[in-house]
């Protein structure tokens, strides 16, 4: 299992973070801790997946936009809530969407559909792609040395980890999706 990590590890990290990577990066780091990964390629490459997906839809949304909102219905119920953000917070929204889990891309979709130039767009991605993959990245990292000094060798543990990186993660959603929640009723969505 070791040997496969090694080899893919990196490559599958960055697959998944041109998703949604919050999840992988923090078991990367966790990973890392216990020695079956390098955290600082872990953190490169969710950097540079993450980097390049939000460059991509950046783009796409610049270019067809309109087309593709029409085609795709997927996003319509996040696209008042992206738009009360983008209109509230300008270009911050760039540099606080990766914490917004579970709307990031509708974000970065209005963002491209807006007037920020792509220069300026790039500058802030990069900026956040690097702050956001080294915080999740450490944060994992941190949590594994933490869970090793409140229970020994974290190795005999890793089911119980598995189980506690979930049950943080499923948390995590469960906020994301009151937040969202909230959102609608603020911007009259939802009644």
């Amino acid at each position: 299992m070791e040997e496969l990590l090694q080899k893919y590890g990196y490559i599958i990290i960055f697959l998944i973070t041109l998703l949604e990577g919050e999840t992988i990066l923090l078991i990367a780091g966790f990973m890392a801790y216990q020695g079956m990964l390098d955290l600082h390629l872990s953190i490169l490459s969710a950097f540079i997946g993450s980097t390049l997906a939000d460059q991509i839809i950046f783009h796409l949304m610049r270019k067809n936009g309109d087309f593709l909102l029409k085609k795709s219905k997927k996003f319509d119920k996040y696209h008042t809530i992206a738009k009360h953000y983008v209109e509230k917070y300008g270009s911050a929204v760039v540099l606080m969407a990766r914490y917004l889990y579970g709307i990031r891309t509708p974000l970065v979709m209005f963002v491209g559909l807006g007037k920020m130039s792509p220069f300026k767009f790039t500058i802030l991605n990069v900026i956040a792609a690097f702050v956001w993959a080294v915080s999740f990245g450490y944060a994992g990292f941190y949590f594994g040395q933490a869970a090793e000094k409140f229970v020994g060798d974290v190795k005999r543990f890793q089911l119980y980890g598995w189980a506690l990186i979930g049950f943080v993660i499923l948390t995590l959603y469960i906020i994301s999706r009151i937040r969202i929640h909230q959102l609608k009723k603020l911007t009259g969505e939802e009644k």
